[in-house]
């Protein structure tokens, strides 16, 4: 039995030959190779006629590797062959090592690890190409956006300066047309940005403490006026009980719930949009606040809920409907950032019903800011300022004169170059700098770090306030790096640049 088991289980298998120096087979125990005594080893397989001038080498041991040879049974077998010679009294000795297993095992082996290292490179490579692509993405869409803001920078700026000349009622009706457009435009730009930040990561909730009743009540005027220009009635019902100040992002809450009743108006024709807002419980310092959005529009399949929460997904493609299908993309994310989600309950053809349950925290310490007079409506005094905007666009450069212009007390110079920054600023005296951030072979942050290294005091201290669409927290961080103190981003509007310029010009 043991025999049996060691022949059927036995990794390799030995035949053992005793030939002469001509290589004529002596002995042989015919393990392998059957009724070959009195042969010529090189008829057993044509290897062996290489062998011969080994035999005549006395006292040697040669070991042949990986052979392949052919059984009789017309298999294929992988071998190992040592030949041991002597001092010639004694006749040369033929090993055949039959080691196809182990060489078979060998090979699957490294069969198995060469393929885990081509998947490997295989997955490396696909990584680094979806590396690149994003970047390219981000890339183009933050010079995509950079270049689309800089026009609309000047249609915004320049409608308000047509707002305060002598119109036509007509001409007026124009105008509202032109700002609903740039309206839509500034909004969609800021979707595709907020995706493009999910995307990569790079959007996080920005907290502080904000007045919650005031911001539901900014958002129900604005939204009252929208409803009633499509014939529909906003409903209000915000609980009594709601806390006056609580720790959130008052941007992202209330970009939210304003993509939640964009889209509820947006799909309903006729009926009511209801906006219901009440306090589930206080515990442990935190009010869990629910918020839920009922219309009486289309509804949706109910096997297409989840889809319209997909980016760039429209379920209706009616044009009468139009948008690029983000909103509640951003909407979920932004709730998800909060530990929450958002419920949807719907009926095709009765309407939709959105929900969510969001987290606030409490402390008697929130302190709500001080909020600053109009900078448009109050001008800070009658002193003349000198500002220094560095700036390729025609239009921002512009927008921005006008703007000043009006207000009479700035002296506005104008520099395209960065590499003009430095040289003007040595040669003139200024109470304030705008900076464009991405300029013709330079950037705004990295003439930043060139003026605050500048040996004048006065010099270095200047306040510089940055003008750009690039605004994700590692640009931010980027900035504030370099020495920039404040950021205005593009598009902007009268009061929002003013604003910004009177609070540095101390």
């Amino acid at each position: 039995m043991l025999e049996q088991y060691k022949k059927e289980y036995s990794q390799s298998t030995n035949q053992y030959i005793v030939v002469d120096l001509d290589g004529k087979i002596l002995e042989s125990d015919d393990v392998i190779f059957t009724k070959v005594v009195g042969k010529n080893i090189s008829t057993i397989h044509p290897f062996f006629e290489s062998i011969h001038s080994t035999l005549l080498e006395p006292n040697q041991r040669h070991v042949f590797s990986c052979i392949h040879l052919t059984n009789p049974e017309n298999q294929t077998i992988i071998t190992d062959i040592i030949v041991k010679t002597f001092d010639g009294k004694q006749p040369p000795l033929v090993v055949v090592l039959d080691l196809t297993t182990h060489y078979d095992n060998y090979q699957t082996t490294a069969q198995v690890r060469n393929e885990s290292v081509i998947n490997s490179q295989i997955l490396e490579l696909k990584n680094e190409y979806l590396q690149e692509k994003e970047a390219f993405k981000n890339a183009f869409i933050a010079n995509f956006s950079h270049e689309l803001r800089d026009p609309l920078t000047g249609i915004l700026t320049f409608s308000d300066i047509l707002k305060k000349t002598h119109l036509s009622d007509e001409q007026l009706n124009y105008l509202k047309v032109i700002d609903s457009s740039s309206t839509y435009l500034k909004q969609l730009i800021e979707d595709i940005l907020d995706i493009s930040k999910i995307e990569a990561g790079k959007l996080d909730l920005v907290i502080s403490p904000f007045d919650i009743k005031q911001l539901l009540e900014d958002i129900k005027s604005i939204f009252e006026i929208k409803a009633q220009q499509k014939g529909l009635e906003l409903i209000t019902n915000f609980n009594d009980n709601l806390p006056a100040v609580v720790g959130g992002d008052p941007l992202r809450l209330r970009q939210v719930l304003s993509n939640l009743l964009e889209n509820a108006i947006k799909f309903t024709e006729e009926g009511t949009i209801t906006f219901n807002v009440s306090l589930n419980q206080i515990r442990a310092q935190k009010a869990s606040i629910h918020f839920q959005i009922i219309d009486t529009g289309i509804g949706i399949p109910q096997d297409k809920i989840e889809d319209v929460f997909t980016s760039f997904t429209q379920l209706n493609n009616s044009q009468a409907y139009k948008g690029a299908g983000l909103g509640l993309a951003i909407a979920k994310h932004l709730v998800s950032l909060t530990h929450s989600k958002i419920s949807v309950d719907s009926t095709e053809g009765e309407g939709s019903t959105f929900s969510t349950n969001i987290n606030f925290s409490l402390d008697k310490n929130h302190k709500l800011k001080t909020k600053k007079k109009d900078a448009v409506t109050s001008p800070r005094s009658n002193k003349k300022y000198s500002i220094l905007l560095v700036e390729d666009s025609e239009i921002t450069q512009l927008s921005i004169l006008k703007i000043l212009a009006s207000r009479g007390n700035y002296f506005l110079d104008i520099v395209t170059k960065g590499e003009d920054v430095i040289p003007r600023i040595e040669n003139s005296e200024f109470d304030l700098i705008l900076m464009d951030i991405k300029l013709p072979n330079s950037y705004g942050d990295e003439i930043t770090k060139l003026i605050r290294k500048m040996p004048e005091r006065e010099h270095k201290k200047i306040p510089v306030i940055a003008l750009t669409a690039r605004v994700m927290k590692d640009d931010l961080k980027r900035y504030k790096k370099a020495g920039i103190n404040d950021v205005i981003q593009k598009p902007f509007d009268e009061n929002a640049l003013i604003t910004k310029i009177e609070e540095y010009l101390k």
